[in-house]
Parts: structure tokens; C-alpha cells; sequence
């Protein structure tokens, strides 16, 4: 009980268990424990936590085969890990991040040790690239309002607002005033970006902030909808059958008012509304299997990569680098690299240059079965146990807890039958 619910929560069920025992007994009694021993470990991950986030760190250490952790300290400095290595020489294989840190920790404890860098980390880092050069072709993505039969009209307050900062703008640098001077003549809580923005549009509209349409309950099968329209199919009642064959769950009614809508568009062989995408949506869709896209999306990203060429090479590099984790092919990560050196895109570039820098690692994450998933699982354990205590429990109450907690899940269940202390409590209790 004490390991589970440790001092305050532990006291209460006490209470109701007609025991007296304070919150600072139970988590004396609980300190006292022994650290319990752990199954000769061969593969370890490592990785960090925040006890507290933007403030304190932490690192824990886990046993990859047996999925118990091992330790765990108040730093994210590499000499705890190094020593706690050192310490454990039979220790072959560690997993991690792309942490230099903890790259060096490892190296310092042993070269012969072999590292294996996350794959989850790898393909998040892929990722975060990824959005950067969907970000910087923001020209290539499609207007929505070029493929919409819904456009979507300014008006209200804000549009009301933008178009009287736009005109002042103007008018204040026809007369020859800077940009930081107009931000200080018209004492508008603006960001000088702001300013820069209105001052480089032609007009309000282009400046003004267009919110992505919402997605309906019907937006996953308009394009069903207007593709049986145009074969001839405009009895709404057998539409909505077909529609709530797929799975559809909305009303007949739905269907018919969106039908009412958008009767023009529907005669003319015109595409459903198409939401406006952002960078972070668009790189997710580039990033994701082809077979895990719904019909849309395939047509969006079909669309897309014949507009900007770039991003066409950017999707053939996503799905040759998930083909070397998919065949565990050493020799193809190789060619994946020295493809994407020469493809003329600096921010995969600079990707491709990070994979040389850690290449052993990487090469090992390509060929080994190891991750450091478990240390995440494990992370989760612990935040959970944290929060239980509010937060505020420190880093050896946290890590004499998250080692017991993870162990009693494996002890067995002791037979009550052969302790008769237990039975006598448990007659007491009744």
C-alpha cells in the first residue's frame, strides 16, 4: 500500500482501515525499503524527463529486455550515466535520443558499447524538416478559395479593423514615415509584423487572417456525393442511403441541405469545398503511408506534388527513407543519404548531415530490433506517479517509487493461505 499510495492518500485509507498511521511515517517506512534487484541487464535505454518543465530535468535509465527501470537522477548531465555504465560493465547495448549528451556519457563509458538511436526520433526529426520546406513553398499549396464551391466572404469587426489599419498604413507611408514610426503614430498594440504586412499588401484582403473551413459531418463524403451527382444519381433519399452505407451518420436532412447549397456547383461538375490546409497538416499528410490516406487526401497530395517539384522529391525521400527501417537494409541508408545530399533542398541537407554525424547509431537502429520506446513508457509511469504527489515530491521519493511500483507489477501474488498474519488481519478487518 505504501509503495502504491505513499503518504498522504496511504494515511487516509489507513483511516478508513481503523489504522493510525501519519503521511510521514508511511513515507519513512517507504525510504527504508530496499531498492529492489534487478535481472542482469544487457540493453539499457536512456532519456531525459522534467520533473518540472522549462526548469528542472532529469534522466532514467531502463531495462529494455525486462522493461524495469534502473535508476534515475535529478540532471540530464552525462556523468551519472557514465558511471552508473561503468558500473554495470555487462551492459553491450544502449538505446537514446539524438542527445550529444547522452552520446558522450555512453562513449566515456565505454567506445565498445554499441549505441542505438530512437527511430521514432529519427522520423520526428525527418518531420520537423519536412514542415520546414512545406512552410517555405507556402506558394505551392492550392487556394482554397480556387477550389471551393462555398467561397468564403470578409466581413464582420475584424475585417472592418484590418481595412481601417490598412488604408492608415498606406496613407502614412505615401507621406514618407517609416514603419516603426507608423506603428508609433497610430499607438495600436500592433506587432511591428503586423505593420510590415499591411504595408507589403495591396489590399486589406490580402492581409486579412482567413480561418481554414470547418470540417463537417459531411466532409468525408462529399466527394462520394458529387462524384454519384455527376453520374446521374439525384434522388437525395438514395443518396443518403449510399452515403450511410460508408458509414455516414448524419440525417437525411444534412445531406439534402448540403445538396440545396450547393445545386450549382453540383450541376456543373464543379469539386466539393476544399478546407484550407496549413504547413503542419500538409507535411503530416506527406509524411503519412499512402494507404492510411483517405480518398480526398490522396487527390490533395496528388494534386500538390504535381504543382511544386520540390516537394514531389521531398515525398519520394519520405518514402525511401520508411523503406530503409521497413527492410532493415543497411546499404540503402547509405544511398538514401548521399541522394538526399545532392537533392538540392538545404534543410534535408542538414538532416542527412546529422545521420552522417551519428551514423553508427543510426545504422544500428536500421539493423537492431532495440528502441527507446520503453524508456517512454516508462517516462509515462513516472509522470503519472508525480502527479499523484502533486508534483512536489523530489527526485528520490520520485525514483524510490516509479523502481517499486514497476517491480511489484511483476512480483506474484502472494497466497494468503500461508500467512496466517494476513488472515488474522483480514478477520480483524471484517
Amino acid at each position: 500500500m505504501v509503495t502504491v499510495l505513499a503518504g498522504t492518500a496511504g494515511a487516509r485509507l489507513l483511516r478508513c482501515l481503523h489504522q493510525q498511521l501519519s503521511w510521514a511515517a508511511l513515507l519513512g517506512s517507504l525510504m527504508r525499503l530496499p531498492d529492489p534487484t534487478p535481472p542482469p541487464v544487457k540493453v539499457a535505454a536512456v532519456d531525459d524527463f522534467a520533473p518540472r518543465r522549462s526548469h528542472r530535468y532529469g534522466t532514467l535509465l531502463v531495462d529494455v529486455e525486462s522493461r524495469l527501470p534502473l535508476d534515475a537522477w535529478d540532471s540530464r548531465e552525462g556523468e551519472p550515466v557514465t558511471g552508473w555504465l561503468r558500473a554495470h560493465p555487462q551492459v553491450s547495448t544502449v538505446c537514446r535520443d539524438g542527445s550529444a549528451v547522452h552520446r558522450g556519457a555512453i562513449t566515456a563509458a565505454s567506445p565498445a558499447i554499441v549505441q542505438v538511436s530512437d527511430r521514432f526520433h529519427l522520423w520526428q526529426g525527418l518531420g520537423r524538416k519536412v514542415y520546414e520546406v512545406v512552410a517555405a513553398h507556402r506558394r505551392c499549396l492550392p487556394d482554397p478559395a480556387a477550389h471551393t464551391t462555398a467561397p468564403r466572404h470578409l466581413g464582420g469587426r475584424t475585417a472592418a479593423r484590418v481595412r481601417r489599419n490598412h488604408t492608415e498604413v498606406h496613407r502614412l507611408l505615401a507621406q514618407g514615415m517609416a514603419l516603426r514610426a507608423i506603428a508609433r503614430h497610430l499607438d495600436l498594440d500592433l506587432d511591428r509584423n503586423v505593420i510590415r504586412r499591411l504595408a507589403r499588401t495591396d489590399t486589406w484582403q490580402q492581409a486579412a487572417p482567413v480561418w481554414p473551413q470547418r470540417v463537417g459531418i459531411l466532409t468525408p463524403y462529399q466527394g462520394h456525393l458529387h462524384r454519384r451527382w455527376s453520374e446521374g444519381e439525384h434522388n437525395v433519399a438514395a443518396l443518403f442511403r449510399e452515403l450511410a452505407a460508408r458509414g455516414f451518420g448524419g440525417s437525411e436532412a444534412t445531406v439534402r441541405l448540403y445538396v440545396t447549397r450547393h445545386r450549382d456547383a453540383l450541376d456543373t461538375g464543379l469539386p466539393p469545398p476544399a478546407p484550407a490546409r496549413s504547413a503542419f497538416e500538409v507535411s503530416r499528410l506527406l509524411m503519412r503511408r499512402p494507404d492510411h490516406l483517405t480518398e480526398d487526401q490522396r487527390v490533395f497530395v496528388k494534386d500538390l506534388l504535381q504543382r511544386c517539384p520540390e516537394l514531389h522529391t521531398v515525398h519520394q525521400l519520405i518514402r525511401a527513407f520508411a523503406t530503409v527501417f521497413d527492410t532493415q537494409h543497411p546499404a540503402r541508408l547509405d544511398d538514401w543519404i548521399r541522394r538526399t545530399r545532392i537533392c538540392g533542398i538545404p534543410q534535408l541537407r542538414s538532416f542527412a548531415a546529422g545521420l552522417l554525424d551519428d551514423l553508427d547509431a543510426v545504422t544500428a537502429a536500421v539493423t537492431l530490433p532495440y528502441s527507446s520506446g520503453v524508456a517512454e513508457g516508462r517516462i509515462t509511469d513516472l509522470k503519472m506517479i508525480k502527479r499523484q504527489m502533486a508534483g512536489r515530491a523530489g527526485i528520490r521519493l520520485l525514483r524510490k517509487r516509479v523502481l517499486l511500483v514497476a517491480h511489484s507489477r511483476r512480483t506474484p501474488p502472494q497466497d494468503i493461505t500461508e500467512d496466517l498474519w494476513t488472515i488474522n488481519a483480514h478477520e480483524n478487518l471484517v
